[in-house]
């Protein structure tokens, strides 16, 4: 009894301690419920991120995350959802293609995809979408609806998206044998010699000739003297276009004349044909009396033959004296015929000489218009390829501020240059040590150095070659090895330092390449080819799985 009542007061002192505490609390919550309504009644959100220099989104399927990079590091990040196991998102290095606020899938039902970002043009993109907490798309990233749109915000075209299994950070790396651009320069010591550029422009369409198309569309290097710095050559390529438009005025005039020039030729060649066909009935004539001489002598002949044979048979006086008037008639016939022949035979020569002439000045006449027409086809194909090499020129100019993705590929020992999604430069390559992978290393320039000299870059491994050691089984009693490459353990780590060392190119690759890199330009190293989804405005595209 003493127990239970030493409790029940206890409880009682405990329950006034806590209905005391209850009552502070109820005045706290009752003093700030206006406050907490009027904040409830106006719609807060995070502020958005900012970022400085080109990005980067590396998205991690085994964490199922993005992360935005700049070039000061993490920007920010968001939990994603990717493809199932029957529909795995790639993994590899892309860069976005497209971007749109509202996309409705045309492959999915029309399914929504708010602010869809493209990565390929076979159908994966970033876009808001549900997260069950687990892969669940059919190959694209979801994300959540805010993070998308504020990405979508964030993001340009061509900004690379990196997708691997397990979390990769892009970490800030320097090399010896990373490329470096040209030297800034100082624009205002950049001398343009007018004169000297009209001298090259005047020599400029004889210089493009036999400049075959395909040539006139591929990256021409810097000429030799020119000062290597970036302003110099973009006054160069200034003047380039100037020359080359001056070029095809020059080409325009050439291609004209000869036009002209042609014609003359041609209208000469039909007017020595007609002559020399003229001739033709002509001679048919002095063939006919040449014919008809020698008809006439044949028949002559003839009558003398029956003449001689008739008068053999005579016995009077009278006939004979009648056969002798009768053979200087058939003589002065047959002189007649041969007169005829002799002069149509000299007419004929006569003909057959200017009949040759004639014919020697249609060969003549065909010889000029065959020349001045390959003259034409010449000045034609100068024309063409002039204005092909102009409009390259000026491609080149209008993306020179835009930035460049090298691919060193091991798979075909190419680099291919892209610059806009236009490929730009292709040369062979080789690596050091062949039979051992690279992995695939991703370098990326986030800003020029603070002399401008040189840039600073980002590198990070977006995939490693796993491969197995060969090993020997028995298989009843035959022994077979196991499928798959072997693996040496002396083989260089796959690193981003390691995979530029094994890359070896041409100094004169190098130097072209110096002058199209800037801030956002990308370099990848890897074991892989230039993926299928490389296209038509697309960058280089690299699957890894």
């Amino acid at each position: 009894m003493i127990k239970s009542l030493s409790n029940y007061r206890g409880f009682a002192a405990t329950s006034a301690k806590f209905a005391v505490s209850a009552l502070a609390c109820f005045a706290i919550i009752a003093g700030t419920a206006p406050t907490d309504a009027a904040k409830r009644g106006t719609k807060t959100s995070a502020p958005a991120p900012k970022a400085e220099g080109p990005l980067t989104l590396m998205v991690s399927l085994q964490r199922q995350r993005v992360v935005v990079y700049d070039k000061n590091g993490q920007v920010t990040s968001a939990p994603i959802s990717s493809g199932t196991k029957s529909h795995r998102t790639p993994t590899g290095v892309f860069s976005i293609l497209q971007k749109r606020r509202r996309h409705f899938s045309n492959l999915y039902g029309g399914a929504p995809m708010p602010n869809m970002q493209r990565i390929t043009w076979s159908g994966v993109a970033l876009h808001a979408g549900h997260l069950p907490g687990y892969p669940a798309s059919h190959g694209c990233i979801r994300l959540p609806h805010s993070f998308s749109k504020s990405l979508f915000g964030l993001t340009s075209l061509g900004n690379r998206v990196i997708v691997t299994n397990a979390e990769a950070v892009p970490q800030s790396f320097t090399h010896a044998k990373l490329l470096r651009p040209l030297p800034p320069g100082d624009p205002a010591a950049v001398t343009h010699d007018k004169s000297k550029s009209e001298q090259k422009a005047a020599s400029a369409a004889n210089m493009l000739l036999g400049v075959s198309p395909a040539h006139a569309s591929e990256y021409e290097g810097l000429p030799d003297g020119l000062e290597r710095t970036r302003a110099a050559v973009e006054a160069y390529r200034e003047r380039e276009i100037a020359m080359l438009e001056a070029a095809i005025a020059t080409a325009e005039t050439e291609h004209s004349d000869m036009a002209g020039e042609l014609k003359v030729a041609n209208d000469d060649l039909q007017e020595t044909i007609k002559a020399e066909h003229l001739l033709r009935p002509e001679a048919g004539r002095i063939a006919k009396r040449l014919g008809d001489a020698e008809d006439g002598m044949a028949a002559s002949k003839r009558k003398f033959r029956d003449f001689i044979l008739r008068a053999s048979t005579l016995q009077s006086p009278v006939e004979r004296s009648q056969a002798h008037y009768e053979e200087e008639a058939l003589e002065a016939e047959a002189l007649q015929h041969m007169n005829e022949f002799d002069l149509a035979r000299a007419d004929l020569e006569a003909l057959d000489k200017i009949r040759a002439e004639r014919k020697a000045a249609v060969v003549a006449a065909t010889a000029l218009r065959d020349t001045l027409k390959s003259r034409y086809a010449t000045a034609q194909s100068a024309l063409l390829n002039t204005r092909e090499r102009l409009d390259t020129a000026k491609k080149a100019f209008e993306r020179r501020k835009l930035p460049i993705t090298v691919l060193f590929s091991k798979h075909s020992n190419k680099m291919y240059v892209r610059q806009g999604y236009d490929p730009v430069l292709e040369a062979d390559i080789s690596f050091d040590n062949p039979q051992a992978p690279v992995g695939t290393q991703v370098y990326h320039a986030v800003d020029y150095s603070d002399d401008g000299k040189d840039l600073r870059w980002q590198a990070v491994t977006a995939a490693q070659k796993n491969l197995k050691v060969t090993k020997s089984r028995m298989t009843g009693k035959s022994r077979k090895a196991d499928t798959g490459p072997a693996f040496d353990s002396a083989w260089p780590a796959q690193t981003p330092g390691n995979g530029l060392d094994r890359v070896s190119m041409p100094d004169e690759v190098r130097d072209k390449l110096a002058e199209l890199l800037k801030p956002g330009s990308a370099i990848i190293v890897t074991d892989e080819r230039k993926s299928y989804e490389t296209g038509k405005y697309t960058d280089l595209i690299i699957l890894t799985n």
